[in-house]
């Protein structure tokens, strides 16, 4: 897995730095792997000149102050761009910031996940051996159609400040979902009708429907990382025409004359308007929401659009 973070890191400095060439060199008294080398690096704010760039792979420790001093001795001449997936030890503030700069785990995995999401990158697919664990249902999709992500709502950096959590790792990945196309008469008072069409995604994950409006936008995205809800999270049939039915009915204003003494007195009654489930044209297809597989005490998913955590254990 750490191979495959560094390729892909290759790939998304080719595309956003300066003058980006891959280097590889041997330093087997230090973690820090060589991805490559810039003049200017401007996603960091580093346009420093030749800029180093290294990759800390994911491990228990942070990094520290005796770490960075080993590493120093022994690295090329330069100013070093550290991309981490390890926290930082506090012994290593203040950081010479003529020498180092650390992007932190959080920086690392939003700078990818806004990549992948705006189809900057495609994020290889996850290897059998990797080490997330076997149990849950992680899959990664490979259909041949295209991919429809829903735009996320979430901003993981705001998320995290706004709880005041820090030091964690986090990796982007895609929930699935579905949305429902469903075409059909609304029937009002008196035998009247209209014709109607919606938009209905179903969140598996909070199990509720809700109808996506024409200015929601959709963004394509290349293959990453999935994981599929609990079967019984997806709603029945017959729940799911009971739904459809309660989310697209209508209450309309309708007139409604009285006669009085004085002359007519006008009031306006709320009318309903039912969809005619049965005779209704009902279709779904897959999409995804944007997320984020982060590790706190466990390893739970956090959900793009309503900003809520879900146990992956509770989906092995």
């Amino acid at each position: 897995m750490p191979r495959a973070m560094e390729d892909i890191l290759r790939a998304l400095l080719s595309i956003r730095c300066v003058d980006f060439d891959s280097f590889d060199i041997v330093m087997p008294e230090s973690s820090f792997k060589p991805i490559g080398v810039a003049t200017a690096v401007p996603d960091f704010g580093v346009i420093t000149g030749r800029t180093l760039i290294w990759h800390a792979p994911s491990e228990i420790l942070p990094i520290t102050r005796s770490e960075l001093d080993r590493f120093e001795m022994d690295a090329p001449d330069g100013f070093h761009l550290i991309l981490s997936e390890r926290t930082t030890h506090s012994d290593c503030d203040p950081i010479d910031e003529t020498k180092f700069q650390i992007v932190s785990p959080n920086q690392v995995s939003e700078w990818i996940g806004s990549a992948v999401l705006s189809g900057e990158l495609a994020a290889s697919v996850v290897p059998e051996d990797s080490n997330l664990p076997e149990s849950n249902d992680l899959s990664t999709y490979s259909n041949e159609e295209k991919m429809q992500v829903l735009t996320s709502k979430i901003d993981i950096d705001s998320w995290t400040a706004s709880r005041g959590i820090e030091g964690f790792s986090s990796s982007p990945m895609l929930l699935e979902a579905r949305i429902w196309r469903v075409s059909g008469d609304l029937h009002g008072p008196s035998g009247s009708s209209e014709r109607g069409e919606w938009t209905i995604l179903e969140d598996p994950w909070c199990q509720r429907l809700s109808v996506i409006g024409e200015s929601e936008s959709m963004q394509k995205s290349p293959k990453i990382r999935s994981i599929e809800p609990p079967n019984e999270n997806w709603l029945s049939e017959d729940r799911l025409k009971t739904e459809i039915s309660k989310i697209v009915e209508e209450r309309r204003r309708g007139d409604s004359g009285e006669v009085s003494i004085s002359g007519t007195v006008r009031s306006m009654l709320l009318e309903k308007w039912v969809l005619d489930i049965h005779m209704a044209m009902i279709e779904h297809y897959r999409i995804f929401i944007p997320g984020w597989l982060i590790n706190l005490e466990s390893d739970k998913i956090l959900h793009g659009r309503n900003g809520r955590l879900y146990d992956l254990v509770s989906l092995e």
